[in-house]
């Protein structure tokens, strides 16, 4: 008899899940980034530098994140 609710299966959708949304949040944080770069050109201030390297700190992380669970997981 097929155990559907066996470990190696949830292991398996769980990491289908982690990845995905994984690769959703890294998509989000690109778009946010652009953002930035737009606001960058349009609003100039003494802090954008700042707010740029948060942003690109920020789009580094989102991608290792990705790495991560698609190795570790």
């Amino acid at each position: 008899m097929i155990d559907i609710f066996s470990l190696d299966w949830i292991r398996i959708i769980l990491k289908i899940v982690f990845v995905v949304s994984a690769a959703l949040y890294l998509g989000y944080t690109f778009i946010v980034f652009r953002q930035i770069q737009v606001m960058k050109k349009t609003l100039i201030t003494s802090f954008s530098p700042s707010i740029n390297l948060l942003g690109l700190i920020n789009l580094f992380l989102a991608g290792g994140l990705l790495v991560g669970f698609w190795m570790f997981l």
